[in-house]
């Protein structure tokens, strides 16, 4: 009965150990000590006396859970075969293998024949300027026609006319019934003329983000001419105040049996101007570009008035002999020189073929005002020689001279067009442009019409009372309006 016992439990605890080493996680337990396990003297019987052999030690643990070493000294029941582990989760699929980025090409945001597209920069590769900002063409040249005018000259009355009949006392005073005002009768030198216009500039850098330019522009020449004259049938003349008696007077050109003759005013105004820009790219994107733009400016306006009397005394003339010929000369000649610095922006936005552009901003510097005022009174008696005096009418050696001076001038300006891309390098467009010039001094401006008659050639006294005119320097702003026609080229 007992040797079944023990052979029972002998069995159990083999089966046991296979178990545990089935088992994929097993907390290490030390062995529990059991009837197989404990030695007894060989040959003696089976009793209950404790033995004097010592305990035995706990079989060491196996350096892998779940196993144990046997107990010395009896054989430990072989474990059963592990079971065959749980297959190897196969290995993570390697990365795609990252596409390398497209090759590049300049201009790949634009159409074929250089206009906007659809195709964008990407985010990454505009960091390190994937295209060009703007269209292609590191160099430019972009030159038009220019079509404009200037604000006007403000002219006084300079020759008037009065019917038949009226006495010479009141003929063709300013402010008498029947004076008609022959010249002038508006602004002078307001007219649309004809002029030029021209920029051209390089990029500094691949990116087109920095860059110079030049420009330069100007007016053609506006003249007109106004002549007047009667071979002694009408009433033509030249209104003054008279500072003598307080009252509106007239120099005669034409009245019956007094005087014949002619009057001719002649008046012309001219525009010029220009300067370098430095280019900062300030925003730039696949279809547009914004920028600012830093430099100089020089604008230059020129006025002149000249008036001219050719006449001839008649035989009912009393005090001069008839025949006598009398030339009278008066001009005014004003110029304005600006230098400034100049800040603005530039922006432009392509759509397809089309194209829109913006320049706008504002140049402060000094404006040099320049005066120049002269006359002159030739005087040929019949047989005679001529003799020449200082002074005509409104010019008297009161005011003749010339006078400067340098004031503060703002000149802002904007200017706007709309293009058409032809090819990838060539764009036409029309556009419009604005400027302001401040403080300027107009020739028609400085024409004082108070004279002191005593001073009037040839003098036959001294100047009597004060002496006029003079000259009072006025000053006003010019406006300049045009619409530009113009082809771009790029390379």
């Amino acid at each position: 009965m007992l040797t079944r016992f023990l052979g029972g439990a002998v069995a159990c605890a083999g089966a046991a150990g296979a178990l545990s080493a089935q088992s994929p996680i097993v907390i290490p337990q030390p062995p529990a000590a059991s009837a197989a396990s404990t030695l007894v003297d060989v040959g003696s019987p089976l009793s209950t006396a404790p033995s004097r052999l010592p305990a035995v030690r706990p079989a060491p643990q196996s350096a892998y859970p779940g196993t144990a070493i046997a107990a010395q000294g009896a054989p430990a029941a072989k474990p059963a075969a592990p079971a065959a582990p749980a297959a190897k989760p196969a290995a993570p699929a390697a990365p795609a293998a990252k596409p390398a980025p497209a090759a590049h090409t300049p201009s790949s945001n634009l159409l074929a024949n250089g206009s906007c597209g659809a195709v964008a920069c990407p985010p990454e590769a505009c960091n390190i300027c994937c295209d060009p900002c703007g269209p292609p063409g590191r160099v430019w040249l972009d030159a038009g026609y220019w079509y404009g005018t200037i604000t006007g000259q403000n002219v006084p009355p300079l020759v008037t006319a009065a019917p038949a009949g009226n006495p010479r006392t009141q003929a063709g005073n300013l402010g008498q019934p029947g004076t008609t005002i022959l010249y002038p009768t508006g602004r002078v030198n307001d007219n649309w003329r004809s002029g030029f216009y021209l920029n051209a500039g390089v990029w500094l850098d691949d990116c087109q983000k920095c860059g110079i330019e030049g420009n330069f522009f100007f007016l053609g020449t506006s003249r007109e001419r106004f002549v007047a004259g009667s071979p002694g049938v009408d009433i033509i003349s030249r209104p003054f105040f008279n500072t003598q008696t307080g009252l509106q007077d007239t120099e005669l050109v034409s009245f019956p049996r007094i005087l014949a003759g002619s009057v001719t005013v002649e008046s012309r105004s001219n525009f010029i101007g220009g300067g370098p820009n430095f280019i900062k790219n300030i925003c730039c994107g696949p279809c547009g570009r914004f920028d600012l733009l830093l430099g100089y400016t020089y604008l230059n306006l020129e006025d002149e008035i000249n008036i001219r009397e050719d006449l001839t005394s008649l035989p009912g003339q009393t005090n001069v002999p008839a025949g006598t010929r009398f030339i009278v000369r008066d001009n005014f000649r004003t110029s304005n020189s600006f230098h400034g610095f100049n800040i603005g922006f530039a922006a432009e936005r392509r759509y397809s073929h089309w194209y829109f552009g913006a320049r706008t901003g504002v140049a402060l510097g000094n404006v040099h005002q320049q005066v120049d005022i002269d006359g002159s009174t030739t005087i040929t008696t019949p047989g005679g020689t001529p003799q020449t005096f200082p002074g005509g009418l409104l010019t008297q050696p009161s005011n003749i001279g010339r006078f400067e001076r340098d004031r503060f001038a703002a000149v802002p300006w904007i200017g706007l067009k709309l293009g058409l891309q032809v090819t990838p390098r060539v764009r036409t467009y029309v556009g419009y442009d604005f400027l302001y010039f401040s403080n300027v001094v107009r020739a028609g401006d400085q024409i004082d019409l108070r004279v002191n008659p005593t001073q009037i050639p040839p003098q036959t006294g001294g100047v009597t009372g004060p002496a006029f005119p003079v000259f009072t320097p006025r000053e006003t702003g010019a406006a300049i309006n045009a619409i530009r026609f113009g082809v771009e080229a790029r390379y």
